[in-house]
């Protein structure tokens, strides 16, 4: 997802996503098999804040007419020509989580991996991903754990800065008190769960190097740590916290990144209750 709370959208502009992102793409394998269980083949599903597009090619792959939405022009320009390699037809489109582009119902399915967690007013987000799923429809929302590796990479860095960036992040998503209290007035009930998926890379070099050139908070500040004098330790602070995730002993680095799912199942018309969350 390309809005993000502290260095704006232009913070997801250049660099390499999907170097990183790659590596930990399967887990929206994961989270649309569970989302799409039980329903038709032909099923209209929206992947919010799609990225480079693995779970809108996973839910095409599977048969079910996609849409992936992200604000992000370029990142949606990888997604396509992912597509056209790899899965069937995707519609593309450029809009904001806040301000979906469609109407009421529109969709059977309505997911996102890894993506509204960055955008702005989680509340009003909520409430668009609610408004565009027909009722008896389904919401998926997989975003990293607070407590988490995922989660830990952008505080760990930006801790250098004179002026740390907010707590109250990204992360929030994978906090299921604050997750069912954003949809508690709405008409869906939504269940939390908490997940794993593997991630690897060659080392412990190589992931910090892709993720000081990844889009987001952490590329966006660096010139201001690179300024500061400050940039080298909090690179070997980021290097540090992946080795001391790391489960592999032959010089890779592999570890487990904790996230939060949220299963939705969507009303006709009235509040829905949490049905509690499996932490």
């Amino acid at each position: 997802m390309t809005t993000v709370n502290g260095p704006g959208t232009a913070a997801w502009r250049g660099g390499d996503y999907t170097a990183a992102g790659d590596a930990w793409a399967h887990a929206a394998d994961d989270v649309v098999a569970a989302v799409l269980a039980g329903l038709p083949g032909a099923a209209r599903v929206l992947d919010v804040g799609t990225g480079s597009g693995p779970a809108a090619l996973a839910a095409a792959r599977s048969g079910a007419r996609v849409v992936g939405l992200d604000l992000e022009p370029e990142l949606l320009r990888i997604a396509a020509q992912r597509a056209r390699r790899a899965a069937g037809p995707v519609g593309w489109v450029a809009g904001d989580a806040r301000r979906l582009p469609f109407p009421a119902g529109a969709f059977d399915v309505v997911l996102s991996t890894f993506g509204v967690m960055f955008a702005p007013e989680p509340a009003r987000v909520a409430a668009e991903l609610v408004r565009v799923t027909r009722p008896g429809g389904r919401l998926a929302v997989a975003s990293w754990t607070p407590d988490g590796i995922m989660g830990r990479i952008a505080p760990t860095v930006l801790r250098h800065l004179d002026t740390p960036a907010a707590a109250d992040g990204p992360t929030r998503w994978g906090e299921p008190e604050r997750v069912e209290a954003w949809f508690a007035q709405l008409p869906v009930t939504v269940r939390c769960r908490p997940a794993r998926v593997r991630v690897r890379y060659p080392s412990v070099a190589h992931a910090v190097s892709v993720f000081e050139a990844k889009p987001g908070p952490i590329r966006a500040h660096r010139r201001a740590l690179e300024r500061a004098g400050r940039w080298d330790r909090a690179r070997a602070d980021l290097a540090a916290l992946f080795a001391a995730h790391n489960r592999a002993g032959d010089g890779s680095l592999v570890f487990d990144a904790a996230y939060l799912l949220v299963e939705g199942r969507v009303g006709a018309g009235r509040a829905g209750n949490s049905a509690g969350h499996g932490r």
